[in-house]
């Protein structure tokens, strides 16, 4: 090694134990930075700081209440399990009471069994009763039968058992067989006034004996018309003229005739019954009044009919206001009508709205209008709970502006749909959306055979039954609606795009036991109409349909209410001919008709 590299290595030694011994200067990363940047610097960092800190205590909240939730869910589940182990355990004392009852049932039945034996015997038993008795001829039965039965013969003792009972020990089933052996008639055919004929006894044949008398009914209608001739008088009183009808003893106190017309209360409501409810179009209703030697034009029975409808009017008023109650749900649908405008005959629409809970249904005709501005007016301000329809564009406003009215929509043209598509197109998978929409139909019979209300319908409806017959439906329609699904037929795509489209709609129904599964309320209301438009073909004028849409909706309301339309009518107008016009007492509801045994 030489010189110099020896001093060199003696020199980095010194300066190495130098460096050593010698502390390190601080070096300021921020000396660059004034006194306003540290400052904001150390702002943005307590920022972060704080915010860091905010997260892992919501994080901490968050952990605290999954932990309250789950140990919330551990005691919904133990209490379940307690409820059904005392559900299997009642269960399972009901299955013992149930065989204890079939136990005590073929106890019954077979004692029963026996008492029928001891009481009637075998046939063997009751030959060996009349092997001795000498045979009657046909005309000693026949010269002894006075109606009763017969002696026992002499010399014989009655058994115990076959003594007659007493009313109170005879069964119901008894009796049935005392009056098939005896024979009965069945009278099921009733009228309003019955006319009695009877038969004079004093003109039985000399010598012969009456045994009982019977009856035999016969059935008479009677159609005519009455002209009604009021004489009415013209005096003075004190210099001024005055016309009266002053009726003598025995006369009618008032003219019954409506006013506006000839027509009396009765008449009036047999033409409108007539009309609107047996659909007879107004020729063959002249041609009847013809044939009874009345002579009257089409254009009066007409304008007698327009009377009457601004005479009921005031009737569908108060329905409407009853019917559109605030929360209530409402039924809609519409038809087409042919309505003479300007010398031509145009197509329009009557609105048809029902309230099933009411039983109220309103006919309404907006100048023939279906448009969305038709529907703003006739239930414009109204604080509904829901309204039910078919998927006609015009309701989807309902969705759009209307928000506090909750819109339904009818899973029968769904299904109906669907229905097409299996019969005319062969889709199977029709057939599995279809036996899905029945299951559901099934559980709606269910909830109407067992009478439930609308809030166990409600939990029912939202039970896992029903929520898995849906999840079902709606995996099966993720798969006809997927972009890769193979083509299908034009009627199948009809019906998937139409379940898919409306399907909040169509299942809203689960929200409110008060809903209907389908809008058939609406639908069966609106088939008399379609009979009108097949007998009737047309209407005359605006004025005329109107008035159509204010008697079927008095028809309509009647009838869901169990009350005869004639004898409403016939009511109605007698009141309205005595003066009466206050309509909240004239309603089907309230004008005090009994409600019909049968279904109208």
């Amino acid at each position: 090694m030489g010189q110099d590299e020896r001093d060199f290595i003696i020199n980095s030694a010194a300066r190495l134990k130098e460096w050593e011994s010698t502390p390190r200067s601080f070096e300021d990363p921020y000396r660059d930075m004034t006194t306003e940047e540290k400052s904001k610097l150390l702002i943005c960092q307590q920022r972060l700081l704080d915010e860091q800190l905010r997260q892992v205590q919501q994080q901490s909240e968050t952990a605290a209440r999954e932990k309250a939730r789950a140990e919330e869910l551990l005691s919904k589940m133990d209490k379940m399990m307690a409820q059904q182990s005392a559900m299997m355990e009642m269960m399972a004392s009901l299955r013992d009471e149930n065989a204890e009852l079939r136990k005590q049932l073929a106890a019954k039945d077979e004692q029963l069994r026996l008492e029928r034996k001891n009481r009637y015997g075998s046939k063997s038993q009751k030959r060996s009763k009349t092997d001795n008795a000498q045979p009657r001829s046909h005309q000693q039965d026949k010269d002894d039968f006075d109606g009763t039965n017969p002696p026992a013969p002499a010399g014989e003792d009655t058994p115990s058992d076959a003594m007659p009972l007493t009313e109170k020990d005879r069964t119901e089933r008894q009796k049935m067989a005392d009056l098939m052996r005896h024979g009965t008639s069945y009278r099921k055919m009733k009228a309003s006034r019955t006319v009695v004929h009877e038969s004079d006894t004093a003109r039985l044949p000399q010598g012969a004996e009456l045994i009982k008398t019977e009856s035999r009914f016969a059935y008479e209608q009677q159609t005519i018309i009455i002209e009604h001739e009021y004489r009415l008088v013209t005096y003075r009183l004190n210099g001024a003229f005055f016309t009266a009808y002053l009726p003598a003893d025995g006369q009618p106190e008032i003219i019954d005739r409506v006013s506006g017309t000839k027509a009396s209360a009765d008449f009036l409501a047999h033409l409108s019954f007539n009309h609107f409810f047996l659909n007879t179009p107004l020729y063959r209703e002249l041609q009847r009044l013809r044939d009874q030697n009345m002579s009257i034009s089409r254009m009066t029975l007409t304008n007698w009919l327009g009377k009457g409808a601004r005479l009921l009017a005031g009737i569908v008023n108060e329905l409407k206001g009853k019917a559109l109650e605030k929360d209530s749900v409402i039924n809609c649908d519409e038809t087409w009508c042919r309505v003479k405008v300007a010398d031509k005959y145009r197509k329009r629409y009557i609105w048809c709205l029902v309230n099933k809970e009411a039983r109220i249904a309103i006919y309404c005709y907006e100048d023939g209008s279906r448009g969305r501005d038709a529907l703003k007016s006739i239930i414009g301000g109204k604080e509904l709970k829901a309204l039910q329809s078919d998927g006609y564009n015009v309701y989807m406003y309902l969705n759009d502006e209307m928000v506090d009215i909750e819109h339904i929509c009818c899973l029968a043209h769904a299904r109906a749909k669907f229905k097409y598509a299996l019969e005319q197109g062969g889709d199977i998978d029709a057939k599995f959306i279809l036996d899905c929409i029945a299951e559901l139909y099934a559980l709606e019979k269910t909830y109407i055979d067992c009478k439930l209300t609308a809030e166990e319908i409600t939990a029912a409806r939202q039970g896992l039954r029903t929520k898995e017959i849906i999840a079902r439906l709606r995996s099966k329609m993720d798969v006809l609606t997927a972009d890769n699904h193979p083509p299908r037929g034009e009627l199948m795509e009809k019906a998937v795009r139409y379940l898919d489209t409306f399907w909040p709609q169509i299942f809203a129904y689960t929200n409110n036991g008060r809903y209907s599964i389908d809008n058939n309320p609406a639908e069966q209301c609106i088939r008399p109409l379609a009979g009108e438009r097949k007998n009737s073909l047309f209407f005359g004028s605006h004025k005329m349909a109107r008035a159509s849409a204010i008697y079927h909706t008095v028809i309509a309301t009647c009838r869901m209410n169990g009350i005869s339309v004639l004898e409403y009518l016939k009511k109605f107008f007698r009141e309205i001919v005595h003066g009466n016009n206050d309509y909240s007492q004239l309603l089907p509801q309230t004008i005090g008709l009994q409600q019909l045994n049968t279904k109208y």
